[in-house]
């Protein structure tokens, strides 16, 4: 097995099993090796390895069975989508699909999350929301789109529903690219992004799912907005 050698992301691992997968080194039924031995045949920490076998098992490809171990489930994982090569605020056309895709997904896993988000998932969001702001006020924008997509993607894991996460998980790769792309561009963007995520977690954390479809629509539109803004801007000084 491949050792990773790529920055420290489950998305990582996720990849690397879908692509042992596709080889025939893992099949349907195949238990895989315990995590502290396949961490170290992938290069990754457990705490990477156990983010990516979590997200696995939600979308059916795993299934992690107690004092037994991992089993594969799926015999390809078609899940996960490869992230674009050419930039994606070159494009203004596939940026703009994005976030109206953003829209049709998001929204309604805020809704559902409101709804159905345990304790544990509500108290890891509050945690994000409050880092989300340390990497802000630090300067960190690397770190800051690291919990930023963290974030979205534990609303859609707390909306249990697992069609909406397999939704979110195929253009995650995207979400993270244009959010790196977008932040030097875009005045203003994580001020006001930071102000649209703890008011999506507020309604989520009170149980008010028609708040917490409002305010992810409103962090979305707000998106949309700035890029018009911006791609009205380059046309007229080209």
């Amino acid at each position: 097995m491949p050792s990773i050698n790529r920055k420290k992301l489950a998305d990582s691992v996720i990849e690397e099993i879908k692509r042992m997968i596709e080889r025939g080194e893992l099949s349907p039924g195949d238990k895989l090796p315990n995590q502290n031995e396949f961490a170290a045949q992938l290069g990754v920490s457990r705490t990477v390895l156990r983010e990516a076998l979590q997200t696995l098992d939600q979308l059916g490809v795993i299934d992690q069975r107690p004092k037994y171990g991992t089993v594969i489930r799926a015999k390809t994982p078609f899940l996960y989508s490869e992230h674009l090569i050419p930039p994606l605020m070159s494009d203004n056309n596939a940026t703009i699909e994005l976030i109206q895709a953003r829209r049709f997904i998001e929204v309604g896993a805020a809704e559902m999350a409101a709804k159905n988000a345990s304790k544990a998932q509500v108290k890891e969001m509050g945690i994000l929301v409050d880092e989300m702001e340390r990497m802000r006020e630090a300067g960190d924008d690397g770190e800051y789109t690291e919990k930023n997509i963290a974030f979205h993607f534990l609303i859609a894991k707390a909306s249990h529903n697992r069609f909406m996460l397999h939704l979110l998980a195929t253009i995650r790769g995207f979400m993270e690219q244009w959010t790196q792309e977008s932040i030097s561009v875009l005045p203003g963007l994580l001020d006001r992004s930071l102000k649209f995520h703890r008011g999506i977690y507020e309604a989520i954390r009170d149980g008010e799912p028609r708040k917490a479809a409002s305010s992810m629509r409103k962090h979305i539109a707000d998106f949309q907005k700035s890029l018009e803004k911006f791609y009205k801007k380059a046309g007229r000084e080209n």
